[in-house]
């Protein structure tokens, strides 16, 4: 008796692993497989004037926000700000992420490379670290896109200078330049 239930536990045990391993593995290979097509590296560079001279914009805030999409919630922004960037365990970054966007900071070089969803398009905001800012305010367009991801969305530029670009992931590699606070 004792060996029986042995032998079909043994038995049960292949069968699931089998269905479970080929089941994970297929579903990691479709994924890594369509991940590797469907991304685009975005990547740039982010400088500001310093003593005459342009110079890396370390520690920026690049945000990368898809178009015609909106988030179940408004995030506060305080956790993607330069000054107060938390990089894990951040709700706001998490949302973004899970809507095809992303966020990242600009490394000591001031340059920045992050992959998003191919054929998409992105409203690209850099915000400045070392450039506080200079009252300018955002278009109306910009800032109700902003409202539907961040409340209260005017935090975001209200202590640091920002660009705006549109950006298309057209193709695998897009490089939207330098992106100078002068």
């Amino acid at each position: 008796m004792l060996g029986v239930s042995a032998v079909t536990f043994f038995m049960l045990g292949i069968m699931v692993g089998n269905l479970t391993s080929s089941q994970g593995s297929n579903s990691t290979a479709a994924a890594a497989t369509s991940g590797y097509v469907e991304d685009a590296r975005i990547s740039g560079v982010v400088t500001t004037r310093s003593d005459g001279r342009d110079v890396a914009d370390a520690g920026s805030v690049v945000i990368l926000l898809p178009r015609a999409v909106a988030p179940e919630k408004r995030h506060a922004p305080g956790l993607i700000m330069p000054s107060t960037f938390v990089a894990l365990d951040n709700p706001a970054i998490e949302a973004i992420h899970n809507a095809g966007g992303a966020v990242v900071r600009a490394d000591s070089d001031g340059q920045f490379d992050v992959l998003v969803d191919q054929g998409r398009e992105f409203r690209l905001l850099v915000l400045s670290k070392s450039r506080p800012s200079r009252g300018r305010r955002m278009e109306q367009q910009q800032s109700k896109v902003l409202e539907t991801w961040f409340a209260p969305s005017e935090k975001l530029v209200r202590d640091n200078d920002f660009q705006w670009k549109n950006v298309n992931a057209a193709s695998d590699k897009v490089d939207v330049g330098v992106v100078a606070f002068q």
